[in-house]
């Protein structure tokens, strides 16, 4: 179900003020377009690792925690683990990611990175699991797909594009995001977008703990 003006969104509840960046100052992505005299806000999406505490508000945090438990049993901490950020991305970027990464590699080869859509809201689940969408109680669904699954899928990318998968060089891929004077990243945010989840995903394999996606 879409979000409507002036609905309350808990996916959007995320307490940024507790919530560790390991990229740094996190940097939430608001541009104003002032053209026709109104102000106008491009939504970004957060790459979260951790549990649901922390992540969403207390309420919102245990019933996401509940219904991930009925689905998938005690497979998973899912309310605990503290939540840190690896940064922001116009939505856009993320269409942008699914849609090259369908034109390298097929759909039906990128199953849980199209799981979350274009919108770009829900879970990655260090888990074998096939992609599923789980109600919640507003009548919103949770999207979730495996982390695995996800990481294979960032492999195969990996090597369409000869662009690393370790940790030094994704940082590296976000570094140059930060500077304006370099051409081949700043065109291509799809590479963006890649970098920020494949840092995240390494991170919540590590931790053997969600992967995130809100905004």
């Amino acid at each position: 179900m879409p979000f409507f003006m002036g609905q309350a969104d808990p996916f959007a509840t995320v307490p940024i003020h507790s919530v560790r960046s390991v990229l740094g100052p996190t940097r939430h992505i608001q541009s104003w377009v002032g053209n026709n005299g109104t102000q106008e806000v491009k939504m970004a999406l957060t790459f979260t690792v951790g549990g649901t505490k922390g992540t969403f508000e207390d309420r919102f945090a245990r019933e996401v925690a509940v219904v991930l438990d009925n689905a998938f049993g005690a497979e998973g901490d899912w309310e605990g683990g503290d939540p840190c950020e690896f940064g922001d991305l116009y939505k856009a970027a993320w269409d942008d990611l699914q849609r090259r990464a369908i034109d390298e590699l097929g759909e039906y080869e990128v199953t849980n990175l199209l799981a979350l859509d274009a919108e770009g809201r829900g879970v990655f689940l260090p888990t074998h699991v096939r992609a599923v969408s789980l109600p919640l109680s507003q009548g919103q669904e949770l999207r979730c797909a495996s982390l695995h699954g996800l990481r294979r899928e960032l492999a195969a990318l990996a090597e369409c594009w000869e662009l690393p998968l370790d940790d030094a060089g994704l940082r590296d891929l976000v570094g140059i995001d930060c500077d304006p004077d370099d051409g081949f990243v700043a065109d291509a945010p799809e590479i963006v977008a890649y970098a920020r989840l494949a840092l995240a995903a390494n991170e919540a394999v590590r931790r053997d703990c969600p992967l995130w996606l809100v905004g």
